[in-house]
């Protein structure tokens, strides 16, 4: 009988070191579909499982097959970084692969440093799998597609991309290999939720998206009656009352939202399903039968980029929508109580004059704003979501962005801070010379701070687990003073003097509260 391998996977802090990442690790769950059926031994390693993950990630990378990590732009580099020059430390010869969206994007890149051996490129299912059987076998790694390695005289080497897969070709999500009761969250339409996707990929390409450099604007699903199936499995596995599905686009034909709804309800299912990426042009135009079927299912909470209050811009960034479809969406989920999570995404270079460029940027923030106090006196149940365009490698406004003056890393390491978390609000490096740092901590304070009190659900998502009572009060007496303040910035637009967003900014940190 052959001996069953070790793989170890590492899920980094994405936010930083004092804000940790809550969620289910999926990308690991997703590259160990195959390898866990196959019988191999994985060990999944994450913040929320064990109190010092490096040290038991050390301690498990003894006699592996190999270390991945996956690893997306931002803190999550500095973190991964650190765990793969402990192990290279430690084990000279262990094999260290990434992936994840930034080794996707900048494979070449990443493997310049010493400490990485692979990257998986895109959808990593298929891809890691036959990564482990050669590693496992010392079989050479040049017929793999969809990666890029260093061979034995360490020169690097990029195999062509591997085409998406169907999901349906794959085994289910082994949620078994986490202690999954940790990962079960409150969110804004249930008690008990849990993360899960039903397709990869999406076939638009908006100009400011790393979905068409990763996945070509390809997308490939689950079966829809496969998705209601699993999902019904995991709620009675797991007394679930709710899924957070986190397709790049869900939606992408009604008649699959249909059969999808349709059979959570001949399942009898009873859960509520939510933060579902839609379009909303493409969801405006659905029948109101379907509507009305996929609220019966328990649709509870749509995603969507409403991105802009100007129509300009949205042809400008290629997005397909216009103000007047996020309005008429934004009726039809007031209509069926379907709660929204809409995000904005404003600073574009419109232009080579940089003094231009901050004048563009302040008319973007105020279109947006605009569009928002239209959408909140529609329906009221809505998080805004607000972030600043920061171009990556080979999108399209990437070239035009170097031309005005984008501050780009020169290193791997570099790239840890190049978005701007909240963290870094009050020290922030603007790398956009066409944006202003005023308008770079307007942008931050509106998303991160103003409309989550805007938000009437984020006081029972925040203490969903509080169960101290009197501590809930004075949570519930300090969101108070705090939502009084942020309806009082939102309604006369005031970011001055923002003592109150540096107070709140530290409670998120450091009260354990936001997790997200």
């Amino acid at each position: 009988m052959r001996k069953i391998g070790k793989v170890v996977l590492f899920q980094p802090e994405n936010f930083s070191a004092t804000r940790h990442y809550y969620g289910v690790p999926m990308q690991l769950l997703a590259i160990s579909r195959i390898l866990a059926k196959e019988g191999y031994e994985i060990k999944i390693i994450t913040p929320v499982d064990f109190e010092n993950p490096k040290e038991e990630v050390l301690k498990q990378a003894k006699g592996a097959i190999c270390v991945g990590l996956t690893v997306l732009t931002g803190y999550s580099i500095h973190d991964s970084l650190k765990v793969s020059k402990m192990i290279k430390k430690h084990y000279p010869k262990l094999p260290v692969v990434w992936g994840g969206w930034h080794p996707s994007i900048l494979p070449i890149e990443t493997l310049v440093d010493e400490n990485i051996d692979i990257v998986i490129k895109g959808q990593g299912e298929r891809t890691f799998a036959e990564v482990v059987h050669s590693l496992e076998t010392k079989k050479s790694l040049k017929n793999i597609l969809g990666i890029a390695y260093k061979n034995k005289a360490k020169e690097i080497i990029e195999n062509p991309d591997r085409p998406l897969e169907s999901l349906d070709n794959f085994p289910p999500i082994p949620y078994w290999l986490l202690n999954i009761e940790k990962y079960i969250l409150p969110m804004e339409f249930g008690e008990r939720s849990l993360t899960y996707y039903t397709s990869c990929g999406c076939p638009h390409n908006c100009i400011f998206c790393v979905e068409p450099i990763v996945n070509k604007c390809h997308w490939v699903g689950l079966s829809p009656q496969k998705a209601a199936d699993e999902i019904t499995k995991l709620k009675n596995e797991y007394n679930l009352d709710s899924i957070q599905i986190i397709d790049s686009n869900f939606f992408i034909s009604e008649d699959r939202a249909i059969q999808f709804s349709q059979r959570l309800i001949d399942n009898k299912t009873n859960i509520k399903w939510g933060d579902v990426n839609g379009r909303t042009k493409q969801m405006s135009n659905y029948k109101e039968s379907t509507w009305k079927l996929m609220k019966k299912s328990g649709l509870e909470c749509v995603l969507v980029g409403a991105e802009s209050g100007d129509n300009k811009i949205l042809k400008f960034m290629n997005k397909g929508i216009t103000v007047e479809d996020t309005l008429n969406f934004t009726k039809i989920c007031a209509k069926f109580d379907i709660k929204i999570l809409s995000s904005f995404l404003v600073g574009f270079p419109r232009s080579n004059n940089t003094q231009k460029c901050f004048k563009l940027v302040d008319e973007e923030i105020d279109s947006a704003f605009k569009l928002i106090d239209k959408m909140f006196k529609i329906y009221p149940r809505i998080r805004m979501m607000f972030a600043l365009y920061l171009p990556y490698p080979s999108s399209g406004l990437f070239e035009q962005s170097k031309k005005i003056g984008l501050d780009l890393p020169d290193d791997l390491e570099a790239w840890s801070d190049y978005l701007i978390a909240s963290e870094d609000v009050f020290n922030q490096k603007v790398r956009q010379k066409w944006v202003t740092k005023i308008q770079a901590r307007k942008i931050l304070m509106a998303s991160v701070y103003i409309f989550f009190f805007l938000d009437p659900d984020s006081f029972g998502m925040v203490t969903g687990k509080v169960k101290n009572k009197l501590f809930k009060f004075f949570l519930k007496f300090g969101f108070n003073i705090g939502k009084a303040i942020a309806c009082f910035r939102w309604r006369h637009r005031y970011f001055s003097l923002p003592i109150d967003f540096y107070i709140y900014n530290y409670l998120r940190q450091h009260l354990n509260l936001f997790k997200n």
